[in-house]
């Protein structure tokens, strides 16, 4: 029986690794983005700094991948892509976007400026490459390595609580960072730790998330996680301060409509895969 102090020791140690993984290149693109202002940033330089963000991502991504490809069991992560995953996962990402803006659009909180232009085309798969590069990197640190270790341990209630508030936190140097935001973003890793733990893999949730972040910022215009928008088809421009209704500084996912939308969520698969979740324990044993 592993006694409180050492149990302690092993979740600060494990943690600390996963966040040095994390933690770096989200806090370098906060910083980047910190030293503009958001009323004087061009478009240009928006593009720029996120697209620098991506790339660190990648970099991270790639170290990680390198230095645990021998515990792929563990993290979850395999080089073959079910084509059917990613495409449901897709599906289900820009799904849940588009219930959660087009509320907010019927409730007054957008108004709706149509700007897509042929010449956006090239800015359109630069970014859906780099927004799946961002997903897969958070969904390999926090549902592969970081969830996949206390999984091994058996330990499901730390697997989900660990992952949950690291990605929180990967995300304090946002814009418009508050506590609803960070329930909001526990939300939804809680429900991206479902969708793991039935699927046995990250796939699903990496197209998840790549799909949920990239429909708000690139096709619907919102900020994403206070990160601003680049609105390649649609710009969803706030028409009111209440920051319950769009979200505000930290974009349409602090929003109520999308914490009662995850909460919604969470309890659909739980219903829909309660005799699998039922299971899990002699599953893992």
């Amino acid at each position: 029986m592993v006694d409180n102090r050492t149990l302690l020791k092993e979740i600060i140690s494990v943690s600390m690794i996963a966040i040095g993984w994390g933690i770096l290149p989200s806090l370098a693109v906060g910083m980047l983005l910190g030293l503009l202002s958001m009323n004087t940033a061009t478009l240009l330089d928006t593009r720029f700094i996120i697209l620098i963000g991506f790339v660190a991502q990648f970099l991270g991504a790639y170290l990680m991948w390198q230095r645990h490809k021998s515990q792929l069991q563990m993290i979850k992560f395999s080089t073959k892509v079910a084509f059917k995953t990613c495409v449901l996962g897709s599906l289900i990402g820009l799904s849940a976007v588009l219930i959660n803006w087009g509320i907010i659009t019927l409730l007054g909180g957008y108004k709706l400026i149509f700007n897509y232009q042929w010449s956006y085309l090239p800015v359109f798969f630069l970014f859906l490459i780099g927004y799946t590069i961002q997903a897969i990197a958070e969904e390999l640190i926090c549902r592969g390595y970081l969830m996949g270790y206390w999984l091994k341990k058996k330990r499901v209630v730390f697997a989900f609580l660990t992952n949950s508030i690291l990605y929180v936190f990967l995300h304090v140097v946002n814009a418009g960072f508050d506590v609803y935001a960070a329930l909001s973003l526990f939300l939804f890793s809680v429900l991206m730790s479902e969708i793991r733990l039935i699927s046995g893999n990250i796939w699903l949730c990496s197209a998840i998330n790549a799909a949920w972040h990239f429909s708000e910022g690139i096709i619907f215009g919102t900020v994403v996680s206070g990160f601003p928008a680049i609105r390649l088809f649609i710009t969803s421009t706030p028409t009111s301060n209440t920051q319950w209704l769009n979200g505000g500084v930290f974009g349409i996912e602090r929003g109520a409509i999308s914490i009662m939308l995850l909460i919604l969520l969470i309890m659909i698969v739980v219903r829909l895969h309660k005799h699998h979740l039922k299971s899990l324990p002699q599953q893992l044993g």
